[in-house]
């Protein structure tokens, strides 16, 4: 290893403050590995790594070995390790480990006192994000993650060296190979139930024949365009008293008639302080052309109201939500910004059907339905006499009955989306699934649905 990485490009620090430790997360594939070994290559930066490791869980064995090559990696290079590892086992969707796995990250931030923690995204990756969040219909902010340095409103830092060296998956996997230096595959990867896998292998059938051999560095070239120009917008908003104050709330008195662009990049941190920043697309739109017109209005994202009034754009301190009986379609792999919901296919694997059957899974944030293939996936308001039988119910109930014997305030009861196939009540976020669409063993391509609220399990009974 140190003979491979002697020839390797050393990564660029400007960030760092001196002699700070830097967390390192390392899953054991490609990407990771290359991280680990570049940054140990430079002997000023060895000995303040610590490699962060977290088990999702989700690969039974093959997770396991992960982790004892990531274990084992450390010990020959000398480098400190910490393990964490996911409560629950199987598969979850994507927001689900990524938030397991943020929290880990938080622990050991306080734990180890750790303000930077180092991420293996490259300019594939770039090119993935940006194409994805261009069918959402995402801002500058959004087109232009992930960045090489991202700085948090709690002090800590997320770098990403690989994108500063302008690195490609194809050049690190170059490097590895001629080195000899061996890193884990992780199956999951190349499935195409999730969006960003089926982006890659789409991206990876042609998208140098079409595009060019280098179109990977023109999507990484253009995503520091963006945010350059979405820096400045926010210095312009600093400088008109646009931005986030203690309380949370914005004044935006200055952007009337200012550019509709100025008004999103304030819109935009404003969600991101608020924990809504996956809202994007045209549902910001309203908020937006409301901004520069001065005009009072309100819209809900991810299942909460964000308020435009009297010049102020802040969250309601009671922001119940009032959907209504409009039946609005998910569209599978696609976050509803609306609501909050994600519907997805999976696969349900002996060791998940154990979990769901001793119900080691709480219907509060997830659920997973037995649904053909085809089916139309809907949501809306809860309407009065809605019904449906929960699984584990004698028959069915009034869902107004059932919501106030779980004792959900009002305002949360009519927060909560109503999930229908085929115009009949399969799911409410807080709830089993209905008795009809239950699993009875292992199965796949199952229908699991996800509500990715800030307002979710927590704040319900139980």
């Amino acid at each position: 290893m140190r003979a491979a990485v002697a020839a390797w490009p050393r990564l660029a620090m400007g960030g760092l403050l001196p002699a700070e430790r830097i967390g390192v997360a390392v899953s054991g594939g490609a990407d990771s590995v290359y991280l680990l070994l570049a940054l140990w290559a430079d002997e000023t930066l060895r000995p303040r790594l610590r490699v962060l490791h977290f088990n999702h869980r989700v690969r039974g064995e093959a997770s396991e070995g992960d982790a004892r090559f990531v274990q084992a990696l450390c010990a020959a290079l000398d480098v400190p390790c910490v393990v964490g590892e996911r409560g629950a086992v199987g598969l979850a969707s994507e927001a689900e480990l990524r938030l397991a796995r943020l929290d880990f990250f938080a622990q050991q931030r306080a734990a180890q006192g750790l303000r930077v923690i180092a991420t293996a995204h490259h300019l594939d990756d770039v090119v993935e994000t940006m194409l994805m969040r261009l069918a959402r219909g995402a801002g500058l902010a959004g087109l232009a993650a992930p960045r090489e340095w991202q700085a948090f409103r709690a002090g800590h830092v997320h770098w990403r060296p690989l994108i500063g060296a302008r690195l490609t998956k194809s050049a690190l996997l170059a490097a590895l190979s001629t080195g000899a230096i061996p890193w884990h595959e992780d199956a999951t990867n190349q499935q195409p139930i999730a969006v960003r896998n089926r982006v890659r292998a789409w991206v990876g059938q042609g998208g140098a024949e079409a595009l060019g051999p280098t179109f990977t560095q023109g999507f990484g070239a253009s995503a520091r365009h963006l945010d350059d120009a979405h820096t400045a917008l926010l210095a312009w908003a600093d400088e008109l008293g646009c931005n986030v104050q203690p309380d949370g709330s914005v004044g935006t008195a200055a952007l009337r008639d200012r550019p509709p662009a100025l008004a999103h990049a304030v819109l935009s941190r404003f969600l991101a302080e608020q924990g809504l920043s996956s809202a994007s697309g045209p549902s910001l739109e309203p908020l937006v052309a409301a901004l520069v017109s001065a005009r009072d209005a309100q819209a809900t994202l991810l299942a909460q109201l964000v308020v435009h009034k009297s010049g102020r754009l802040f969250l309601p301190k009671q922001g119940a939500v009032a959907y209504g009986p409009l039946l609005r379609p998910l569209v599978l792999g696609q976050l509803d910004d609306e609501s909050g919901l994600l519907a997805e296919r999976v696969d349900v694997d002996d060791a998940l059907w154990a979990k769901l059957s001793r119900g080691d899974i709480s219907a509060d944030s997830v659920a997973y339905l037995n649904v053909p293939q085809g089916m139309d996936v809907a949501w809306r308001g809860r309407m009065e006499g809605d019904r449906y039988q929960p699984l584990g119910s004698p028959g069915s109930a009034k869902l107004s009955d059932i919501l106030i014997n779980r004792k959900i305030p009002l305002e949360q009861r009519e927060s909560l989306p109503v999930v229908l196939v085929d115009n009949t009540i399969q799911w409410v976020p807080g709830q089993p699934p209905a008795h009809t669409a239950r699993l009875v063993g292992p199965q796949k391509g199952a229908l699991r649905l996800t509500w990715l609220s800030p307002c979710l399990s927590s704040d319900l009974p139980r």
